[in-house]
């Protein structure tokens, strides 16, 4: 006689495990079966039942089991969750509901707690925004303003849909997002962690990254955020929103609301709508005073060195950069602000001339370099048939600068730079040294006035998406040739270059993670390119190897004795050098 054969134990344990959910108070919140159908026309199509897809195929493939729940979303919540799919629901239900934690990107209790008063306990929050499904379901979070996507969209309601269930099962897919403010394409296109992601399937779109951990990012100036207002195109700023709104500013301090980004979507767009409130202060501009200098000019290459000290003191090592700039046959002409007659006095005798800006304004070096464009004129810019565009955010010379030097007079690129970069995969050449023919600044010039004009208040981070990114791309899509001296094509054995050598072999596609006068200072400093960038000392911020700075410079003329004395002054209270030298 034949002996029935029992399932496996781990099968038996599945089946109970299953059995429980399906039986658990709290599932109603977490599971909604004609949703369930329709966001996963598959489980239609075959007649299977919702819950038990859900409770089979469906836990283990990840799949959303409402517009609430997104289980892939809340296994970032608990990154020390082991096992599968019904573990990931059954802490969800018996933890993550109870504790009030994120369960989606787009619901946020916390936020909806103070819209609704009286819901102190997390799991009633999540039962009172379920049972408020309908046509005028309220807002689940800051970022999703379902009022306006119910106008915007009538089609929704027409056919008297829940606009948030619409959105999450076929709004996104189909690019309709649920905020006024929203443009994907900006987001996706001036993010390249935004980009990667995408392409690595973490997220369905940039809408859903910036609801899920963008936001943040945003706040903090780690990525870039256009908004549309009135169908104009601005780029949002926290520090500049919160300027402008002094009451924001105190809400965010007293820890009322959590950021600019959160008002400004959650109300404040509503109020600019209606006047009452601002996105950003009046941008402020510079306007400039030419002072002639001391020295008469003689060369044949125009540099515009734009110099910045919090002091306003002008130190050893920008006197040394300028005499090493006028011993080579150029002419120097000196930007900066703040510095008064007597600091000024030595770098007016060693230029031609000084431009003195009234304000260090959000421009930066792009907006004093169009200062100094503007105060010298063109019939005098236009004797030169070179320009260069340089700053003093590197230490120059760092090692002997005859080859540079040299290279720089006998070049024939349009567009010339000391070292390029291949930043999030988009070539460009770095700004801190630039030199442009003159026909290459006929071309460029009317490109850095539009763009001054459509982006009058930059970020740090969209100065170098928009100017120094942007005017590499405009440079090459007019057909100009561009090439720096030290170029990433040149880089070598990217695993060896990069300091300390990293033991894993590199694909060439290393360099578009890599910068190259951080990863790359010592390397940089041996094959001649004659700057050690200020940051790299002071900050470190790439926490590179810098063990043995000193050394590497010690024969240059801008030695370690007067960084050293630099760093001091500026970085009192210490400086990520300080202790490799």
């Amino acid at each position: 006689m034949s002996r029935l054969r029992r399932p496996p134990l781990g099968r038996q344990r599945d089946r109970r495990s299953r059995r429980a959910l399906a039986e658990h108070p709290l599932l109603a919140l977490a599971f909604d079966a004609p949703w369930y159908a329709t966001r996963h026309r598959d489980v239609f199509r075959v007649g299977a039942d919702p819950l038990e897809h859900l409770l089979g195929p469906g836990v283990r493939e990840g799949r959303d089991p409402s517009p609430y729940v997104d289980l892939s979303f809340y296994l970032t919540q608990v990154p020390d969750l082991r096992g599968g799919g019904l573990d990931v629901l059954r802490h969800l239900l018996e933890v993550g509901i109870p504790e009030g934690r994120r369960t989606s990107p787009y619901v946020d209790l916390t936020w909806y707690a103070r819209q609704q008063a009286d819901l102190a306990d997390p799991t009633g929050r999540l039962a009172h925004l379920v049972a408020s499904a309908g046509p005028a379901h309220p807002d689940p979070s800051p970022y999703v303003d379902l009022a306006w996507y119910a106008q915007r969209y009538p089609d929704i309601t027409q056919g008297g849909l829940d606009p948030f269930a619409y959105f999450t099962a076929l709004g996104g897919p189909l690019r309709r997002f649920p905020h006024p403010l929203w443009d994907e394409d900006a987001y996706v296109a001036d993010n390249e962690y935004v980009r990667f992601a995408l392409g690595m399937g973490k997220y369905l779109h940039g809408y859903e990254h910036f609801c899920a951990v963008g936001h943040e990012e945003v706040a903090r100036g780690a990525e870039t955020l256009v908004v549309l207002l009135d169908g104009e195109r601005i780029e949002y700023s926290e520090e500049r929103y919160l300027r402008a709104n002094p009451d924001v500013a105190d809400a965010v301090a007293a820890g009322a609301i959590r950021s600019g980004v959160e008002h400004l979507f959650a109300v404040g767009h509503r109020e600019i709508a209606d006047g009452t409130r601002a996105i950003t202060p009046p941008a402020r501009r510079a306007s400039a005073t030419l002072v002639e200098g001391g020295r008469t000019p003689a060369g044949d290459t125009l540099l515009l060195l734009v110099h910045f000290d919090v002091e306003g003191l002008v130190d050893p090592h920008v006197l040394l950069a300028v005499d090493t700039y006028t011993a080579a046959g150029m002419d120097v002409a000196a930007i900066t602000v703040g510095v008064d007659d007597q600091a000024l006095a030595p770098l007016i005798e060693r230029c031609i001339a000084v431009v003195r800006r009234s304000e260090n304004d959000t421009l930066r070096d792009f907006g004093a370099w169009r200062l100094a464009l503007d105060a010298l004129g063109e019939d005098r810019v236009g004797e030169y048939g070179s320009i260069v565009l340089a700053n003093d955010s590197a230490y120059f010379p760092a090692c002997d600068p005859a080859a540079f030097l040299t290279e720089l007079r006998t070049q024939r690129h349009d567009v010339w730079a000391a070292s390029d970069s291949l930043s999030g995969g988009i070539y460009h050449v770095q700004s801190f040294f630039l030199a442009l023919r003159q026909s290459a600044l006929t071309v460029l010039r009317p490109e850095l006035d539009r763009l001054a004009r459509a982006f009058p208040d930059p970020t740090k981070l969209s100065l170098i998406q928009r100017f120094e990114i942007g005017l590499t791309r405009f440079a090459l899509e007019q057909g100009l040739r561009v090439g720096a001296y030290r170029s990433v094509k040149d880089l070598g054995d990217l695993s060896q270059a990069i300091s300390p050598p990293d033991p894993r072999a590199l694909s060439q596609l290393g360099v578009t993670i890599t910068n190259q006068t951080h990863h790359y200072w010592r390397t940089a400093l041996t094959s001649g390119l004659p700057f050690l960038k200020v940051e790299l000392l002071r900050d470190n911020p790439l926490q590179v190897d810098l063990d043995g700075w000193a050394d590497e410079i010690a024969a240059a003329p801008c030695d370690a004795a007067v960084i050293r004395a630099h760093l001091d002054r500026v970085a009192a209270g210490g400086w990520a050098g300080r202790s490799a030298s």
